[in-house]
């Protein structure tokens, strides 16, 4: 079936006698009578269904939920939805009647023991480590009376640098034997911990040394609100469909600049009176209704396509269409014959080298 923008045969003959005539000079070479014409009638859909999904949760939030905007329904499936309620972009929340139940956290005012430091506020820590130089293994010469004065430091001494020379020794702390202890623990063999200066003890960071944590469940609040949530969807599921016969595709990236023809048609709209026969036929399959279907767009686009091809020989076909300007455009692109004809003289050419280089060899 032809359709108005369809360019007709004489409309297609006269624009190529004007491009041959400008591309070859008038009077020369073919015209378009040397030429068959044959149409191609393009057919691009795009079909967007809105399927709705519904689902329910029984849901927990901390603190009090305000669910005073949202729909309340009885049963789900059985829930209308208002003529402005079209859940495409985002969900439709509801709340189902008699559901809503504020409730006291089991925490303390929405703070809970800290579980890192069992609520003590501290972690232990042991208050003195190896000797960085001796590594408590010979911390003093004097094995016998080693630790036996009274009044040795209450804790180890704060860890020295280690030395310069690893065989330098200085007095015992513990003994006060000169030139017998490590010059880095002073014969302890035990340096005061860094962290925590020997204290035995650390802040605990998680809870900031207080021994509470916020509560994850009411997250500080002190309460909770559970209530049934009714959630209505509708997926948004596009499918595409063209033309079972294959296009043009010599000038299908020079087509988006053609003229389609386009109807956007929604749910219950009759297609179009002048489509044709063959293209409600592949269309037909695609428009059956799915299961939770609520609405759809369906967007058809045409375009007719002349082809003209030589009679007899020929290296060029041309391709005319009715351009986003209304006009005629015509694209020439090489023929089956001719691309077979650059074939074969490319595939001479390389037999030809190769001769030229074996008799020269």
């Amino acid at each position: 079936m032809t359709v108005a923008q369809d360019p007709s045969e004489d409309e297609a003959r006269a624009e190529l006698d004007a491009h041959l005539a400008r591309r070859n000079g008038k009077g020369v070479g073919r015209t378009a009578a040397d030429f068959a014409l044959t149409r191609l009638h393009l057919l691009d859909v795009s079909i967007t269904r809105y399927v709705e999904q519904r689902t329910q949760e029984i849901r927990h939030e901390p603190g009090d939920v305000d669910l005073a905007d949202r729909p309340v329904y009885d049963v789900l499936r059985d829930h209308e939805l208002g003529p402005d309620e079209r859940p495409v972009d985002e969900p439709l929340e509801l709340v189902r009647r008699g559901t809503v139940h504020p409730r006291s956290c089991d925490c303390e005012n929405g703070r809970r023991q800290c579980p890192d430091c069992n609520g003590m506020t501290y972690r232990t820590c042991e208050p003195a480590q190896p000797c960085p130089v001796c590594e408590g293994v010979s911390p003093c010469s004097q094995y016998l009376k080693h630790g036996g004065l009274p009044g040795a430091p209450p804790r180890p001494p704060k860890a020295r640098r280690k030395a310069a020379n690893i065989e330098e020794r200085v007095s015992c702390d513990a003994c006060h034997t000169p030139d017998s202890a490590c010059p880095g623990c002073r014969g302890w063999g035990r340096a005061r911990c860094e962290r925590c200066q020997a204290r035995g003890r650390i802040p605990c960071k998680p809870c900031k040394a207080t021994g509470t944590v916020t509560c994850e469940t009411c997250r500080g609040h002190g309460r909770t609100t559970s209530w049934t949530a009714g959630r209505i969807v509708w997926e948004r599921r596009t499918e595409e469909v063209t033309h079972p016969d294959p296009w043009p595709r010599r000038v299908a990236n020079g087509l988006g600049a053609g003229d389609w023809r386009t109807d956007r048609l929604g749910a219950g709209d009759p297609l179009p009176e002048d489509l044709s026969d063959d293209h409600r036929a592949v269309l037909a399959p695609h428009l059956r209704k799915l299961k939770d279907e609520q609405d759809r767009t369906v967007v058809i686009k045409r375009l007719t396509v002349v082809r003209a091809t030589p009679r007899g020989s020929g290296n060029r076909d041309y391709y005319l269409f009715r351009g986003c300007s209304k006009e005629l455009e015509v694209l020439a692109r090489i023929s089956d014959e001719g691309r077979d004809k650059a074939v074969a003289a490319a595939v001479a050419a390389v037999v030809l080298l190769i001769l030229v280089l074996l008799l020269f060899k």
